[in-house]
């Protein structure tokens, strides 16, 4: 496939922070494909380099002409092409936010040149079964905490509480988890008053809860008194709250065996279905330590997901560490943290060979960009995490699956 024009521009973020949009034509005027990249607040320490947007812009103007001066006929062959054009381990020369953009806009380019749909496409790649009857579960980040906390005093450490429906139907998972968080709304209004309601980083709220557990408690007391198809999932981001081999949660320090037992006891008293980065990104064998007393109490339940995220950072080497320490048994799927659709596909796959599930998930500076959710769908993934059922750039991905569902 001949690229006929390549651009990249500045734009903002959903936070007000300069990210990159791509934009790559093909022969005719029909064949476009864009694409724009998020950014996170809280990052891994292994996830590839992030470069300043203007910094990229000027490292683009030196390969722009040699990608028009070549042919490309895989997205592996133009994801390896700019990779070698980048020549280091981590993207630090060309950045994994440049990369990506042209990544991405490449794969759209392409799937309209073999007129497919997007998730198709992706779908193609990895020689998956794309399932539009069974869509990746919604996990929606109703309740901000840590790093993506706006409220001045808020004592949540951990960052995102969420609430996953238990429903095979992606307008109704949409509508119960739009549903959920206007009754939500309501009730930290009448809990806190409405001046002390703000949103998160990921539309979800942020309010002066003293403890992680009264904001889990929240969410339970609300889907028990609607009987909602709801669960409970968590993303603890545990290296954000982690000190000198010590965790300090609600004021008081924990040793990584006392976290385990606290996390055990909310899954039992809350029935809480996933926990994402219990510990700190380096922590394999707490991780599986985790895991191996999960797997214990999980036979007689639906199976809880620990999810890695900070510590596998979307990179084969460090998954498959994880995999072989048996550290966990979902791996958060992040484009952005490798910098290429080829990588990721690479670690889903290697993911799924070894019975390990995959959550794709957006950060918390996003675009108005859907491409997530064609790869949720189109790599079969257990989850999609979006955050809140609110702001329009989380809610164009979740509309996303919806138009995929409908038009099957």
């Amino acid at each position: 496939m001949k690229i006929s024009d390549v651009n990249l521009k500045i734009i903002l973020d959903s936070r007000e922070k300069e990210t990159l949009d791509a934009d790559l034509r093909g022969l005719s005027a029909d064949l476009r494909g864009q694409a724009s990249v998020p950014s996170g607040k809280s990052r891994g320490a292994h996830e590839a380099l992030v470069l300043e947007p203007k910094l990229a812009l000027e490292k683009f103007g030196a390969i722009k002409p040699r990608i028009l001066s070549r042919e490309f006929e895989t997205q592996e062959e133009f994801d390896n092409f700019l990779i070698s054009l980048d020549g280091t381990p981590n993207k630090q020369n060309l950045g994994a936010n440049l990369i990506l953009s042209l990544s991405l806009a490449f794969a759209r380019l392409k799937a309209k040149t073999e007129k497919q749909e997007l998730y198709k496409y992706i779908s193609s790649i990895l020689n998956s079964q794309s399932s539009i009857l069974n869509p990746p579960r919604p996990i929606f980040n109703v309740i901000n905490g840590g790093a993506h906390a706006t409220h001045p005093e808020s004592k949540l450490d951990f960052q995102e509480f969420q609430i996953i429906p238990e429903v095979n139907d992606s307008a109704m998972a949409l509508g119960l988890g739009q549903e959920f968080y206007e009754k939500l709304k309501y009730f930290l209004e009448k809990k806190f008053g409405e001046a002390n309601i703000s949103l998160g980083d990921e539309a979800g709220f942020s309010c002066p809860f003293k403890n992680n557990e009264e904001a889990i408690e929240t969410l339970a007391e609300l889907i028990i008194r609607h009987h909602y198809p709801l669960k409970i999932g968590l993303d603890i981001a545990a290296s954000q709250f982690y000190q000198k081999d010590a965790y300090l949660v609600n004021g008081k320090k924990y040793s990584a065996e006392e976290l385990k037992d606290l996390y055990l006891k909310l899954i039992k008293s809350y029935n809480v279905l996933s926990i994402e980065d219990p510990f700190s990104e380096e922590s394999f064998d707490d991780f599986a330590a985790l895991t191996a007393q999960n797997d214990n109490i999980e036979k007689s339940n639906l199976q809880k997901l620990i999810i890695a995220d900070d510590l596998t950072a979307t990179n084969p080497q460090r998954l498959q560490t994880a995999i072989n320490k048996k550290a966990g048994n979902a791996v958060l799927i992040k484009p952005n943290q490798v910098g290429t659709l080829t990588e990721t596909l690479a670690v889903i796959k290697l993911a799924y060979q070894n019975n390990w599930r995959a959550v794709v998930s957006h950060r918390s500076g996003e675009t108005m960009d859907d491409f997530i959710a064609d790869l949720a769908v189109g790599v079969n993934a257990w989850g999609l995490k979006a955050g809140a059922p609110a702001a329009p750039e989380r809610m164009a991905k979740y509309k996303r699956t919806l138009q995929i569902a409908a038009n099957g």
